[in-house]
């Protein structure tokens, strides 16, 4: 299992993605990539802010039909055990020096909870959590 950033969802949006992330998508087995809540919720956030600001609607099109088809069946949520989790991450990280974003230690939470890697862009924003991470910016991912 893969769970997808919401960088690496937006990237793979655009009219013309970056190469490498296209290329690693290419590399993947479809299936074994899902979405979460919350960057279903920032990717949303990015949508509506896009069409406030221009009128145009694409991004959010493109959303649901990410939610309601391609990911359709493969989307995680934030519940169960997993807030508990995410609020013990966010401590951690603060007592170390090293404070992360409430929607990071979401998605953090989410992967560890199901033991899946994380597909992101900012692979440092994710360190010190024992977590599986993969760049598909980067031309070896």
């Amino acid at each position: 299992m893969i769970i997808l950033d919401t960088n690496v969802v937006s990237e793979a949006s655009k009219p013309a993605p970056d190469l490498n992330v296209s290329a690693w998508f290419r590399k993947q087995d479809l299936l074994a990539l899902y979405m979460c809540g919350p960057v279903i919720m920032e990717q949303s956030f990015g949508a509506e802010r896009f069409l406030n600001k221009t009128g145009s609607d694409r991004y959010i099109r493109v959303l649901d039909q990410l939610i309601s088809q391609q990911f359709a069946g493969r989307i995680v949520e934030f519940s169960g055990s997993i807030p508990r989790l995410a609020g013990k991450l966010r401590a951690t990280r603060e007592r170390i020096g090293r404070p992360i974003s409430l929607s990071d230690a979401m998605i953090a939470a989410i992967c560890l909870a199901h033991n899946a890697t994380l597909a992101t862009r900012n692979v440092r924003d994710f360190d010190e959590l024992d977590l599986k991470r993969v760049n598909p910016f980067e031309a070896d991912a």
